[in-house]
């Protein structure tokens, strides 16, 4: 099986498209924090067990796994400012990933495992 085209690692159930954080990577998401779409973080955080708008302005710790590397990243989510922001982990996640201006970041909130999983299908295509 290939990982991340079809299914998430390890499961036989569909990937569900209102679970998936899509962001195209700006300069200013590289030099500080990553801005996530509003929409699509607010869909994930509607599953996500125990999830308060007061936990969120203080930061809620996820994980977000690269099966391509076999890494995990503690990425804290942050609301403030009315946006949603990876704050602490993002600067390791985004240069262990060597993620570049203009490239886009998939991740796949899986409820099983109650993580992220990095669905960028050309970084992940290119380990296998």
């Amino acid at each position: 099986m290939i990982i991340g085209v079809l299914y998430p690692i390890d499961t036989l159930q569909p990937i569900n498209p209102a679970l998936i954080i899509t962001k195209h990577l700006t300069k200013t998401d590289l030099v500080d924090h990553v801005t996530l779409p509003k929409q699509e973080i607010e869909s994930v955080l509607g599953v996500m067990d125990g999830v308060t708008i007061e936990g969120l302005k203080t930061g809620l710790e996820v994980n977000v796994y690269d099966a391509s590397e076999e890494d995990d990243y503690p990425v804290t989510i942050k609301f403030f400012s009315e946006k949603y922001v990876f704050g602490k982990g993002w600067s390791d996640m985004k240069h262990s990933m060597d993620l570049e201006e203009g490239q886009e970041l998939k991740l796949f909130w899986h409820c099983g495992y109650k993580r992220f999983i990095v669905l960028n299908f050309q970084y992940t295509l290119q380990m296998i």
